[in-house]
């Protein structure tokens, strides 16, 4: 168990961060440095099969050759219509919206145990990038509120937005991303003994 927290805690830092920041961004020069290295799948602790390896690999490579701000702008920010918004509230709120009452309950959660959530500007909390970062603060200092958050707040969706994001084409870097997060979930949710409660999605 303690060594699935650690895990949580490494995982949902790197994992979050490549979501969250732009790519020209200080604070994830450190990530894309990991996965330029030929030999990143060697250190990954979560066990990859041969062929999704492979291919997680290759679009990571040939991501890293391309214009990364221009796919995260295309994918996060717009200015066009987003094919797989990162909020999990479009995903679970019959309105699709933004601000929508999984948000709401997501709030309640983090009120009720005294989290404070250091958001850029007024921005949801339910992002993708900013949930997984939430999971490794907790691994690391709340470890307790771990599974409940996992199984109410976020694996509930995320899988979801996950599979949207890994078939969008011309975004390499950001399908590998989706595709390894998929994988590193499905074994934080093994190993921690999460069943996660059907929900409905309406996008």
């Amino acid at each position: 168990m303690q060594n699935t927290f650690q895990q949580i805690s490494l995982y949902g830092r790197l994992l979050g961060a490549s979501f969250y920041y732009e790519p020209s961004d200080s604070r994830i020069a450190g990530v894309l440095d990991f996965f330029r290295q030929p030999t990143w799948t060697e250190e990954w602790e979560i066990p990859l099969e041969e062929k999704a390896c492979e291919k997680i690999t290759a679009l990571i490579n040939q991501g890293l050759t391309q214009d990364l701000t221009e796919q995260y702008q295309n994918l996060f920010i717009g200015p066009n219509e987003l094919v797989a918004p990162p909020w999990g509230s479009v995903y679970l709120d019959p309105e699709c919206v933004i601000f929508g009452n999984s948000l709401l309950a997501l709030r309640d959660f983090l009120k009720h145990h005294q989290i404070a959530f250091q958001a850029q500007q007024d921005e949801p909390e339910d992002h993708i990038g900013l949930m997984l970062m939430l999971a490794a603060y907790l691994a690391e200092n709340r470890p307790h509120l771990l599974i409940e958050f996992l199984r109410e707040h976020f694996l509930t969706w995320a899988y979801h937005f996950l599979e949207q994001l890994s078939k969008i084409e011309n975004s390499d870097f950001y399908q590998a991303l989706a595709l390894l997060t998929i994988k590193t979930l499905q074994q934080w949710q093994v190993d921690l003994h999460i069943n996660v409660p059907t929900v409905r999605f309406y996008r």
